[in-house]
């Protein structure tokens, strides 16, 4: 062969691998839009922060459990899951809850810990709640859609309002929101709105400081859980007073105080903590100053052969002692503390708990021996004549008159079928201010309203009482002669503490099973209210 014909021979190989290079690199470029679906594109990667750690986090749509944490979750039963939902809170998509307790005039956010439960208090707000408490009302709920400014018909704005509530009001619903500004500018604060951030004030909504409604505003997406919780259950503080000042200065997502809280030092709540075999324990611990929260880090065991950590949880696997240690992210903090892990031995000679008459059931095992409540006994004697679960509200309706208040909102279980509604009736006197509160669903064939609730409080002007006649002002040993022993009972502490007795009628402490409820004073223990319910407006 010529050396000139070599030479072409080469260019024309150089040439065609080119081309062959360059349309693999074309295809490679352009597989997905030719091939894959867009439910099966690979989502970009982004940097994110790990919500673990309590900070902010900027893709709502990448945040899941990762394998690790899911490989971990599997460790544990469902009943071991159920005990590390420290407080709870159901589970969601969105990282984050909101948690209200309106006895304490509180709004707290939670993340998720590495299990997809809400464990992690993240802030805690001081909010303005209803001027009387039921105006907003108390149960699980969701964000909904949000406004950069809510315009009150022009004569005052609140910044970054999220409705969690849509009753049909002429507000448009329930919100979560800033404080009042008479134009929608942060210069113009009305200060006594302010002022009243942490008291019955509002006519329903969550009236809370700026950064607190922007927080949710940003970072919290639609069907975000919105728990309110009568009383204060939980008993969170506010981490921080309510300033003016701090209402005109444009929150960042960078200079919330979520993220700032860095703690000086750390420690464990307990020196040492014995375990059994099997044992999952999530040790509590404790910082300086106290509402830090960025204590995240590196949790480490010198003995994985007794102990396994996995997150912040330990697991016993093995008897003997071992040390776990915390070392912080920030700060390099780091605090130690000894597990004693013992085999678990069942004394099977120990006499059974003497539990004074009451039952309460902590899981199915209890369960099975629960005795419900016949269905037939939910129904109270209002003025001489009878009313129970699931019939026509409207006998009752009549007989009762003109409500002082009326709301209704979207039924989210019959939505197809119409509004729940909400009833309230007022009584005062002595300032026992009694209530009697009646809730619908929109269930009957005819299209009618049917009872779902009839809760009454404190004194009313009507005779009540319940099917075995007991009335307003009975005693515990009455309401336990007439329908047994076999009930579940709490002690709700609020401004006005009482002890709810609750009969089931089927397994107790499920949603959707219907009741038969009692309210108790703590100090006389004598019935002061009553109420039936039929768990279908569980939605």
């Amino acid at each position: 062969m010529k050396k000139s014909e070599k030479v072409m021979a080469g260019l024309l190989v150089t040439a065609v691998s080119c081309v062959f290079v360059a349309a693999s690199v074309f295809f490679a470029l352009h597989y997905n839009a030719w091939f894959v679906s867009p439910e099966e594109k690979p989502r970009a990667a982004v940097s994110l922060t790990d919500i673990r750690d309590n900070k902010i986090v900027l893709d709502m749509d990448m945040v899941e459990i990762n394998e690790e944490d899911a490989i971990a979750a599997d460790l544990f039963s469902e009943k071991e899951r159920n005990e590390r939902n420290l407080y709870g809170f159901p589970v969601g998509k969105s990282p984050y809850l909101i948690y209200v307790e309106k006895g304490a005039h509180t709004l707290s956010v939670f993340g998720k810990d590495g299990y997809g439960l809400y464990t992690r208090r993240i802030y805690t707000w001081l909010t303005a709640i209803g001027t009387s408490q039921h105006l907003t009302p108390s149960g699980t709920y969701q964000v909904g859609t949000k406004e950069k400014w809510h315009d009150w018909f022009g004569e005052s704005y609140s910044p970054y309002a999220t409705c969690f509530y849509k009753a049909k009001n002429i507000y448009g619903g329930l919100f979560i929101h800033g404080p009042l500004y008479k134009k929608p500018k942060l210069s113009t604060v009305m200060s006594g709105t302010v002022q009243q951030i942490g008291t019955n004030c509002s006519s329903g909504c969550l009236r809370t400081e700026l950064e607190a409604a922007y927080f949710i505003y940003a970072m919290c997406p639609e069907g975000t859980i919105v728990k309110i919780a009568d009383g204060s259950p939980l008993g969170f503080s506010a981490d921080r007073k309510v300033y003016v000042y701090n209402q005109t200065i444009q929150p960042t997502l960078e200079n919330l105080s979520v993220n700032t809280i860095v703690p000086e030092a750390i420690a464990f709540a307990e020196e040492s903590h014995t375990m059994k075999v099997g044992d999952v324990y999530l040790p509590e611990v404790l910082t300086t100053p106290a509402n830090a929260r960025n204590i995240e880090g590196k949790w480490t065991t010198n003995n994985p052969s007794i102990v396994n950590v996995s997150g912040q949880s330990i697991w016993a696997v093995g008897t003997g002692s071992a040390i776990i240690t915390l070392t912080t992210d920030k700060g390099n903090l780091t605090a130690s503390m000894l597990i004693n892990v013992v085999v678990d031995e069942v004394d099977t000679s120990a006499e059974p708990p003497n539990v004074g008459g009451k039952t309460v059931v902590k899981d199915k095992t209890d369960a099975a021996d629960f005795q419900p409540l016949s269905e037939s006994l939910l129904t109270l004697r209002i003025n001489g004549k009878e009313y129970a679960i699931n019939q026509s509200v409207k006998p009752l309706l009549k007989a009762l008159g003109t409500p002082n208040d009326y709301q209704k909102c979207t039924s989210c279980a019959h939505a197809d079928k119409g509004d729940d509604k909400e009833y309230i009736y007022r009584y005062d006197r002595f300032k026992r201010n009694g209530l009697c509160t009646i809730f619908t669903v929109p269930i009957l064939a005819d299209g009618g309203d049917a009872i779902c609730e009839i809760n009454i409080q404190n004194y009313i002007t009507e005779d009540v009482e319940t099917t075995k006649g007991i009335k307003l002002g009975s005693a515990r040993k009455a309401v336990e002669k007439a329908y047994g022993t076999y009930y579940t009972e709490e002690t709700v502490d609020s401004e006005s503490s009482y002890i709810r007795m609750t009969y089931w009628a089927g397994e107790p402490n499920r949603p959707g099973v219907p009741y038969l409820c009692f309210t108790l004073d703590p100090e006389t223990q004598k019935v002061k209210g009553m109420g039936i319910f039929s768990g279908r407006n569980i939605g």
